[in-house]
């Protein structure tokens, strides 16, 4: 998060920007031109170009010579220090500080946000402005409930960023992803798995189907041994598998 700006550097932004206005070129308008042009005494283009050209060369040298970049500076420091000397009088004098709010606080620090009284600390005030009083409430409630949003979004990213952390062990040599052959849905492992369970079914149905006129009481016995050995050799499969446990 870049640092706040300060008093100086918001002021000389805003002077520089207002001198940035002033240092434009003129030019005259569309309709001065058309109504010049319609006029019976008209004057001439060239002239009115030089005109234009030297008024603007003179706007330039002004600009350079009085809206320096050190004097915009300059001007930023001095209200940056009647900002200053404000805070120190309030400081010194807590019963005028008590009268109100004050313009040094960043109003983008949680700390500051918090130690704003709910309503306005000034009885007098509020009764001489009772719309203003309400407006400011109303103002603190919001920029608290904006200040905690912001809070827990903070929150929740340092707990995904932990999270993403966590997983990072995981991930293949190519960066794609996490590894393939961990057990995940629609994953390799759950579809090998639903393979073996269609072909157990199958396995079943094939041996129960087996005659055994030798010994018919056993048949039961013979039944299950086919199918633990149908089902140990699967497994065996399953694992000697290298597209779920590559090598």
């Amino acid at each position: 998060m870049p640092p706040a700006p300060t008093i100086s550097s918001v002021k000389q932004t805003f002077v520089s920007a207002q001198t940035n206005l002033l240092s434009q070129p003129i030019a005259p308008s569309r309709a001065w031109r058309a109504s010049n042009d319609a006029s019976e005494h008209a004057i001439p283009n060239r002239l009115v170009d030089d005109a234009v050209a030297s008024v603007n060369r003179t706007i330039q040298q002004h600009c350079r010579r009085v809206y320096a970049p050190q004097a915009s500076r300059h001007v930023a420091e001095q209200i940056s220090n009647l900002y200053s000397r404000d805070a120190e009088r309030r400081l010194g004098n807590p019963d005028d500080a008590g009268g109100g709010i004050g313009r040094e606080l960043d109003l983008v620090d949680e700390n500051a946000i918090e130690s704003l009284p709910a309503a306005w600390p000034s009885h007098k005030d509020v009764d001489a402005y009772p719309m203003e009083a309400n407006r400011y409430a109303e103002t603190v409630r919001q920029l608290a409930d904006l200040s905690q949003r912001r809070k827990e979004l903070r929150q929740r990213v340092e707990r995904f960023r932990a999270l993403e952390k966590s997983v990072e062990p995981f991930r293949t040599t190519d960066g794609v992803g996490v590894q393939e052959n961990l057990v995940t849905r629609d994953g390799p492992v759950e579809k090998e798995l639903e393979r073996m369970r269609v072909l157990l079914a199958r396995v079943v149905g094939r041996v129960s189907e087996l005659p055994n006129p030798d010994a018919p009481q056993d048949s039961g016995r013979v039944e299950l041994n086919a199918l633990a050995a149908a089902r140990k050799k699967h497994i065996e499969e399953f694992l000697a598998d290298g597209r779920v446990f590559p090598s």
